[in-house]
Parts: structure tokens; C-alpha cells; sequence
């Protein structure tokens, strides 16, 4: 496991200016404890136990709260360098291999699967999904999770409505920073504007997506929501969930089945027991094409789910979530006619459950019916596939 992370902490924090004041922007408060302070939590609680904080910005700050912390080390910028200057002004103290982390960044994934994916890889993009890119623009992956395309906003294709963006946290080998080095009185400056588009004309830039709680305080309003959000994200334990489809699975597939009578599959049912007395939750992933294709109605839908739902009562089991996806490309209903990601095998659904709940990712699996639909495109999620 890599054992050192880097944190950008340079900024200047211009966006919450107006509501942080004299403070660098990840030193501001949480209900009362610095940013940093649960970015390195969250470091530590994931095993990595060296952490570069690379200042700029009222850097004196950061360096005093941190003094005692012999296991923490701040590395003062001796001008504005960028989040790629900062790093190969760092070079010195990287290890062979290591995590980096914007300052300004909350995101709860797991370091381990992102680590054990990148063994064999010189650069990773920790990837969140969103099922609304026009803020953002999104970033294309190919079937063996390589980065081949970043797409600004502006340039979004009428026919897609979700995707996958930049996570603030990313995976390094120190070895593609060395003829960066060579060339840093060349004044490179930005990881995203100089770094990521050389990786990728060189094909070394993968992207890896994980569902996780997330949330950027750079922005005054999300600095606001995070006063609660990240201190209840931490309260919570990760637990092990069994992401279940619906037809097929949980109960039998009469044809874009809806409505209140369902016929449920036994194998199942015995199946989550014996999952639930090993201590795990249910969350229901469906695709839901029938919506698309207006095969029946959205509460025809809610009724099938919830009949499913009262079935399961009396084995003491309940499902924490219900994701289900009503979008297919060749939608006879025009406002679900897009190309998305939360399509089974695409993993859209079980990205966004994670952003709900403490998910446990390792341990959890998918169950489903389909070798095409079931086995989710996500390198790191197993899955369960029963035969009839």
C-alpha cells in the first residue's frame, strides 16, 4: 500500500474569501476543526501515514498547526508554482510511488482499491460520477478504464446527460515527474492543463471510478453544507451492501414488469438471508427501460418495488435504496432518450448509491441474473450471477 500522500494547499481561496477569513482555504473550520484535519483522518484511517502538505498562502498557518506532527511535513512554495510546480518543487521528498490530494477536496473512497488498480499504472484519476455534467463537462474512459479524452462543457454531445469527472485525488509513480523536473525552470504550472493532457497523448492516463460521500468546499454554499455533511459522513461505519437487480432476480421477468403482483424467486430470498445473517444491507439496482419506452407508468414502477419491499418484511430484511434507471437510447419518450452511465453494466447507480450511504466497497457484490447486464463494469465490484 502507498504510504505518502500529497496535499495541494497552495491556493489563494479567492471563491471563499467572502466567507473564510485569514485563514488559507483548507484551514477552514468545520465546526470548529481545520479541513486538513479531516483530509489527514481520512489519510490515516486508509493507512498512509506520510503526508507532504504543500503550502503557499498564508503558509505559517498551516506549518504551526501542524509543528508537533513529526509524520507531517510542510514544504512552502517560494513563489506561486501551480498544482504542477508545487509537486516538482516537492521532488525531492516523493516516494517511488504516491497519493495526491486537493486542498480543498472532500472524497471518502476507499485508497486501497484505487491503489490496487493502479499497481500496473503510472498515473490514476480517482473518477466521481454525476448524472448531471453540464456544470462540469466529463471525462471519457475506454473499456480498460484509459483516459482518452477530457470534454469541457461547452463541447457535450446533445445525446449524453451523465459521466465521470475529476475527483481531486490521484495516484502517482514519481518516475513520470523525472523529465518534468528536468524542464520545471520552464515554468509548468497546472496538473490538469499540462500534466493530465501529456498522459494522455501518451497513453498513461487511466481513470478509475469510485463511488464515495463527496464535496468541494471551495465554493461558499458547499462550504456551508459541508459544516454537517462531513462530520456525519464520518460517523458513520462502511458497511458491506449486496446491490440486487430486480427482474430476474429478486423476482421473476414477465416483460417490462410493473404493478402491484410480483412473483418472487425463492433462490433469492434464501440467498439475502443467508447474506443478511453475515451482516449485510440490500440496495435494489434496476434498470427500468419500460419507463423509456413507455411500457408503463412511474408509479406503476414504485408500485412493483414497493410490493417487493413488503414481501421482504417478514424475513426481517429491508432495502436502503432503490436506484433504478429510466434512460435507453432508443427511448420512445424523448426526455429518456440519452446515452447513460447508470445503465447496467454501467455502474452509474452504484456510484451514485455510494454518495448516500458508507459503503463498504471491497466487501460488497453485485447479484443479478444477467452475465450482460449483471457484471458490472467496475474492476474492483464482483458479482453474483444465479442460474434458474
Amino acid at each position: 500500500m502507498v504510504k505518502q500522500a500529497v496535499i495541494l494547499a497552495g491556493g489563494f481561496g479567492t471563491r471563499l474569501s467572502t466567507v473564510v477569513l485569514d485563514v488559507p482555504k483548507p484551514m477552514a473550520p468545520i465546526l470548529n476543526t481545520p479541513f486538513l484535519d479531516y483530509q489527514i483522518s481520512l489519510l490515516k484511517s486508509n493507512g498512509i501515514t506520510n503526508i507532504l502538505i504543500l503550502t503557499g498562502y498564508k503558509s505559517e498557518i498551516i506549518e504551526k498547526h501542524f509543528s508537533n506532527c513529526s509524520n507531517i511535513h510542510c514544504i512552502k512554495e517560494p513563489k506561486p508554482l501551480g498544482t504542477l510546480g508545487s509537486i516538482l518543487n516537492a521532488y525531492s521528498l516523493l516516494h517511488d510511488e504516491f497519493f495526491v490530494i486537493n486542498g480543498d477536496t472532500f472524497f471518502d473512497i476507499d485508497f486501497n482499491i484505487l491503489y490496487q488498480f493502479s499497481l500496473d499504472k503510472d498515473a490514476v484519476i480517482a473518477l466521481r460520477y454525476t448524472d448531471d455534467i453540464s456544470r462540469y463537462g466529463f471525462t471519457k474512459i475506454d473499456k480498460n478504464f484509459k483516459i482518452t479524452e477530457f470534454i469541457e462543457k461547452s463541447c457535450l454531445p446533445a445525446s449524453t446527460i451523465d459521466g465521470y469527472i475529476n475527483g481531486g485525488i490521484y495516484y502517482f509513480k514519481k518516475s513520470i515527474f523525472t523529465s518534468l523536473y528536468k524542464l520545471f525552470k520552464n515554468n509548468l504550472h497546472s496538473i490538469e492543463k499540462e500534466l493530465f493532457p501529456y498522459l494522455v497523448k501518451n497513453s498513461k492516463l487511466y481513470g478509475l471510478p469510485i463511488g464515495a460521500a463527496f464535496i468541494d468546499i471551495g465554493i461558499p454554499s458547499d462550504y456551508f453544507k459541508a459544516q454537517d455533511y462531513i462530520p456525519n459522513v464520518l460517523k458513520l461505519k462502511k458497511i458491506p451492501i449486496l446491490f440486487v437487480d430486480k427482474d430476474g432476480t429478486l423476482i421473476y421477468d414477465e416483460g417490462y414488469t410493473s404493478g402491484k403482483k410480483i412473483a418472487p424467486i425463492l433462490k433469492t430470498r434464501d440467498l439475502l438471508i443467508k447474506y443478511k445473517d453475515k451482516g449485510y444491507s440490500f440496495i435494489i439496482v434496476t434498470n427500468q427501460a419500460g419507463l423509456a419506452k413507455n411500457k408503463f407508468s412511474y408509479q406503476d414502477m414504485i408500485d412493483n418495488v414497493n410490493s417487493i419491499k413488503q414481501y421482504y418484511t417478514q424475513y426481517g430484511i429491508s432495502f436502503l435504496d432503490v436506484e433504478f434507471c429510466p434512460y435507453h437510447p432508443n427511448a420512445e419518450n424523448v426526455s429518456f432518450r440519452f446515452n447513460s452511465i447508470a445503465r447496467k453494466p454501467e455502474p452509474g447507480m452504484i456510484l451514485r448509491a455510494c454518495e448516500k450511504i458508507r459503503i463498504d466497497l471491497s466487501n460488497s457484490f453485485m447479484l443479478g441474473d444477467s452475465s450482460e447486464a449483471d457484471i458490472i463494469n467496475l474492476p474492483y465490484l464482483q458479482s453474483i450471477i444465479i442460474g434458474d
